[in-house]
C-alpha cells in the first residue's frame, strides 16, 4: 500500500511540473512588447563615425549597445523591452600601453574630443529614448 501512494505522489508531482512547465516551453506566457532600434549619432551636425552608444533603463534592468558605423548609424540587435532609457556615448576602446608606463596593453578610451564627457556616463547624460512596440529610428546629435 505505502508503494502505490508514493506511486500516485510521485506521478501527481510529475504531472503539476509538466503543467507548470508546458505554457513555457510552447510560449503562453505572457510576453513584453519590445521595439527595434536604430539611428544615427552625430556632433553637432556631423556623423560620429566611431564609437559605442548604449541604452539604459535602470527601472527594467534593461539595456544594449551597439557599435557606430563609418556614417554614424548604429542598430541595436536584441529588441529592447518598451520603455525610457537614458543614452551615453563612448570613445572606442583601443588596446595600447598608457603613456609613460611600461608593460602589457590594456584597453584604453581612443581620444575623442567630438564625445564630450557629459554624454559617457548615465548620471551626467541629457540623452533620452523612449523606446516604442515595433521600429524605432532614434537620431541624437551631441553638443560641446
Amino acid at each position: 500500500m505505502f508503494r502505490f501512494l508514493f506511486q500516485r505522489s510521485l506521478v501527481s508531482v510529475l504531472a503539476a511540473l509538466g503543467l507548470a512547465v508546458l505554457p513555457t516551453l510552447f510560449g503562453c506566457r505572457p510576453s513584453n512588447p519590445t521595439g527595434q532600434v536604430s539611428g544615427k549619432v552625430t556632433f553637432e551636425g556631423n556623423p560620429l563615425s566611431e564609437g559605442l552608444v548604449t541604452f539604459m533603463n535602470s527601472d527594467l534592468g534593461a539595456g544594449d549597445e551597439a557599435p557606430l558605423q563609418k556614417d554614424g548609424t548604429y542598430t541595436i540587435k536584441t529588441p529592447l523591452p518598451v520603455g525610457e532609457y537614458k543614452v551615453m556615448v563612448f570613445p572606442p576602446i583601443v588596446r595600447a600601453t598608457p603613456a609613460g608606463e611600461r608593460g602589457p596593453e590594456v584597453g584604453l578610451e581612443k581620444p575623442a574630443p567630438n564625445i564630450p564627457p557629459k554624454y559617457r556616463t548615465i548620471g551626467t547624460t541629457d540623452l533620452t529614448a523612449t523606446v516604442k512596440e515595433g521600429k524605432n529610428d532614434l537620431t541624437f546629435d551631441l553638443k560641446r
